[in-house]
């Protein structure tokens, strides 16, 4: 039986702000930004999140991300945050996550964080939306070299997971 998709989008598609199954211990996600996954059309981050998601007891997974704009390459990525894209996002991840309140969110965003200068901003707002629910983070395998959780993507299974401070990292890297 094919799985229950949550899936929205903006009307012409260049933004996704989430995707997952529908389930109630689910694996949620907090990753940079969408590629071309969805429910029609997987993509190896899904893959990894479907598996990871399985191997760890979860029946479900959520995709939500920093900046819901698609763009499978860093160079496609908006120089400068769309403030109704950003809003919206916040709206549909403030609607997640009271669905699942006392919950650990996965950090999973990778190095490419560094590279927009809003990042931080949609960190911070995202971190308070979370803050709301009592939601607490993690992060899988080894943080990158300047403890940065890694992208989701590229992870091997049985890495394990650690608490993630995501303050202490937003207070780094706010700008």
């Amino acid at each position: 039986m094919e799985d229950q998709y949550i899936y929205e989008t903006n009307a012409d598609n260049t933004a996704r702000f989430v995707i997952g199954t529908k389930g109630k211990n689910p694996l949620i996600v907090m990753s940079i930004n969408p590629s071309v996954g969805s429910p029609t059309r997987t993509s190896p981050t899904l893959g990894t999140v479907r598996h990871i998601a399985a191997d760890y007891g979860y029946d479900s997974w959520i995709i939500l991300c920093l900046y819901p704009q698609r763009a499978t390459h860093l160079n496609e990525l908006d120089q400068n945050a769309d403030p109704q894209l950003v809003e919206e996002n916040e709206k549909v991840i403030k609607e997640i996550l009271s669905q699942f309140p006392d919950h650990k969110i996965w950090a999973a965003w990778g190095t490419h964080y560094h590279a927009r200068f809003f990042f931080p901003q949609c960190l911070k707002k995202i971190v308070e939306i979370a803050n709301e629910y009592h939601e607490s983070w993690m992060h899988y395998g080894p943080l990158d070299e300047d403890d940065t959780p890694r992208y989701c993507l590229y992870l091997e299974n049985g890495e394990g997971w650690y608490p993630f401070d995501v303050e202490a990292f937003l207070k780094k890297t706010l700008y």
